[in-house]
């Protein structure tokens, strides 16, 4: 949910904004995408992993994320030793995303406090009405009933 920064003034936009950079900066290593921790069967008849019974090569990680281009997806296997420096990098990722969104929306309340409130309008006078600003006139309005 996000927060109300309606009612800070610009200083303390400005000022919640540099400490806000502050934090973004100080977020450790990071990587998006997800982490999966699983066996493989290799396909080897051969293989010890081929017995029935047996869960397969493994365990091992596989680190995926969605990229553009060819493919759509990059992945990474990733050593069993490394699987929770890979997790706590995934979970400094969901902290900057989530300081990323909270800046922005300080930045957007920033530029419309820069802006000031909205004017008032009133409503003009039509001058083919010979200057009335609307509303019934009963000269114009006939009955039919």
């Amino acid at each position: 949910m996000a927060k109300d920064y309606s009612t800070m003034t610009v200083r303390e936009l400005e000022e919640l904004r540099v400490v806000m950079l502050e934090r973004i900066a100080a977020v450790p290593a990071f990587r998006r995408g997800s982490l999966q921790v699983g066996y493989r069967k290799c396909g080897s008849a051969n293989c010890r992993c081929a017995r029935p019974g047996e869960l397969g090569h493994g365990p091992r990680g596989l680190w995926t994320r969605t990229a553009k281009g060819p493919g759509g997806s990059r992945g990474q296997y990733i050593p069993i030793a490394s699987v929770e420096q890979v997790r706590a990098e995934l979970d400094n990722y969901a902290a900057f995303a989530a300081l990323i969104e909270d800046y922005v929306e300080v930045n957007e309340a920033l530029c419309k406090a820069h802006l000031g409130p909205p004017a008032r309008r009133g409503r003009r006078a039509d001058p083919a009405t010979g200057g009335e600003k609307g509303g019934s006139n009963p000269a114009r309005t006939s009955s039919t009933h």
